[in-house]
């Protein structure tokens, strides 16, 4: 399952035609709004735009556009009330010859009933639906379009309406694209799970034109909704991986990653692309630790290199006429090989600054194992500053850093007889600790804590990896992880056992409440056959981390086809609520 196919199945339904040059109709204006701007950004490229006839991208928003009567229009925009409204307003004074109009998820009766009120001029040829409310970031990973959900432990347990509202859509855009009809199981302690859960089962329930038309399935789709609640580890602890280090350390945004404010970037270097569908070394490299994506990073210098030095031997004509073919590719390899020397030296920056290298193995050490007495020591010493190098201290540990240090520790030892926590903290308000950072390890123990997460005997937030080959393939799918023999990437996500117990249909059922739309009540699951077609989604946010998971599921097992979703794309900082 490809998130990137599907949706350059819709984006190619949106920008099909039947030209008649005569009429100047081969050309076209592609009109958007704020949402499907960064839902069309995120799959194609402008280049690409440019070989189906779209001569000109803009805003709905933007009043000032010049009028280009001789031009089609397509609109692709969410059928949100603000873009309606927009939307009536253009059609009633029009600046292109006609408007075709896509909205990115379903649309209501009274929206379409106030366009067609607004047109007059009969500008509007067709109105169609197609589901794309939502940014596909990698093939299995997406998010909503929009940063309105909650994605921090200091959100209570509720919804806010705008969040619920998005999720809620773009989740049913989800399925619709996939052409699912799932069983939906959500997790029992999680009251924003209940309710996104069960709204989804009355949307599937009340939308049978869409949803009776899907193929039929001799085991139907599942839609696993999780909390990230129960697992706050994951989004604590360093990722050591390409992609997930890039965004926790640099920020990935849309699939790009802000470079300006650098000092000596060129221009074209200012914004990176990060994405597999358009960057093959990325693709290759984006689920890779650090040694290995150096590796990765010398073989790709060695391989331009060798390009460069065959193509610089021009001696004839036909060298020359091979050369100036191939110089637009070159100077594409130049620049993507400049891109990812520029981001993997800040990652190792920034690695190096923040002392990354001594704080991973603290973390990996108190996220999967109970040595309450080595890792407190260890701990002392790295939140004030105890450590020495050739008899010299070394420079102080970054503030936020030692945070989520605390935070670890707090989670890890919270129902240990000989925490620490409340010496550790006092300590540290007496260094002059910022006193609202202390709060927030406060905050994630009150929701987020044991008290708070599911309870099942054999369910750990601390998780070792494994790769006992019995243990790790359950029901012909493997859970193989190549990276138990790294002592940086040791813990394995919740998520990991929450799938091997969904796959043996072994998930408590008092933990994880079935609900079934109407047309599926028959379905029991099967120990036999396991869940083949699967959408994870985590009101909370969703980590990188996990996703890579997903990604390494689909890839070594051809029978499965996972998606894993969240309300957002989860750091660190923001996890624990720093900004």
């Amino acid at each position: 399952m490809d998130l990137y196919a599907v949706a350059q199945h819709y984006l190619d339904r949106i920008l099909e035609s039947e030209p008649d040059p005569a009429a100047g109709e081969d050309i076209k204006v592609l009109l958007l709004d704020s949402v499907t701007s960064s839902v069309i950004s995120m799959v194609t490229t402008q280049s690409e735009l440019l070989k189906k006839d779209v001569f000109l991208i803009d805003k709905l928003d933007n009043f000032q556009r010049d009028n280009l009567r001789n031009l089609a229009c397509i609109c692709f925009v969410q059928p949100s009330s603000a873009t309606i409204g927009d939307l009536a307003k253009e059609i009633a004074n029009p600046n292109y010859k006609n408007y075709t109009v896509y909205f990115s998820n379903t649309v209501s009766r009274s929206h379409l009933e106030r366009l067609a009120e607004s047109d007059d001029l009969e500008m509007i040829s067709k109105v169609v639906e197609v589901f794309q409310d939502y940014l596909v970031v990698n093939s299995s990973l997406f998010t909503m379009p929009q940063k309105l959900a909650p994605h921090s432990p200091l959100v209570h347990d509720s919804w806010n309406q705008p969040a619920f509202d998005q999720s809620l859509q773009s989740l049913m855009s989800v399925l619709l694209s996939l052409k699912y009809k799932p069983v939906i199981r959500y997790e029992s302690n999680s009251k924003m799970c209940a309710k996104l859960a069960n709204a989804i089962n009355f949307e599937i329930n009340s939308n049978q034109m869409l949803f009776g038309q899907l193929p039929a399935r001799d085991l139907p789709p599942s839609l696993l909704v999780l909390d990230r609640k129960n697992d706050p580890i994951t989004p604590l602890l360093f990722p050591w991986t390409y992609q997930s280090m890039i965004h926790e350390l640099l920020g990935i945004r849309n699939n790009t990653v802000d470079m300006s404010q650098m000092a000596n970037v060129s221009e074209e270097l200012k914004e990176l692309v990060v994405n597999e569908q358009t960057d093959q070394f990325y693709k290759e490299s984006m689920y890779l630790n650090f040694g290995d994506l150096s590796e990765s990073l010398k073989k790709f210098i060695e391989t331009y290199k060798a390009k460069t030095k065959t193509s610089s031997n021009i001696s004839s004509i036909k060298d020359m006429k091979f050369f100036l073919e191939n110089y637009p590719e070159f100077k594409k390899t130049s620049i993507n090989l400049s891109k990812h020397m520029l981001l993997s030296t800040e990652i190792d920056k920034k690695i190096n600054q923040l002392r990354l290298w001594e704080v991973g193995e603290l973390e990996q050490s108190l996220a999967t194992n109970d040595n309450s007495s080595a890792d407190l020591a260890e701990l002392e010493d790295l939140l004030f500053d105890r450590k020495l190098q050739n008899g010299q201290p070394l420079p102080p540990l970054d503030e936020n850093t030692k945070l989520k240090l605390l935070a670890l520790y707090a989670l890890r030892y919270e129902a240990h007889a000989s925490s620490q926590l409340s010496r550790l903290t006092r300590q540290l308000q007496q260094t002059g600790f910022p006193a609202h950072k202390l709060e927030l390890v406060k905050t994630l123990l009150k929701n987020s804590g044991v008290a708070q997460r599911l309870k099942d005997d054999d369910d750990s937030i601390f998780e070792k990896v494994s790769n006992s080959a019995m243990g790790n393939v359950i029901n012909g799918i493997s859970f193989a992880d190549n990276s138990d023999s790294n002592v940086y990437m040791q813990h394995s996500p919740r998520l990991k056992q929450v799938l091997m117990k969904l796959f043996r249909n072994k998930l408590n059922p008092k933990n994880y409440t079935l609900v079934k739309p109407n047309g599926l009540e028959s379905y029991t699951g099967n120990d036999k056959i396991p869940d083949q077609e699967l959408v994870i989604f985590i009101v909370g946010g969703v980590t990188y981390e996990e996703a890579r998971l997903v990604a390494e599921l689909n890839k070594t097992n051809k029978n499965v086809k996972l998606v894993i979703g969240g309300t957002s794309i989860l750091d660190s900082d923001t996890f624990i609520g720093l900004k």
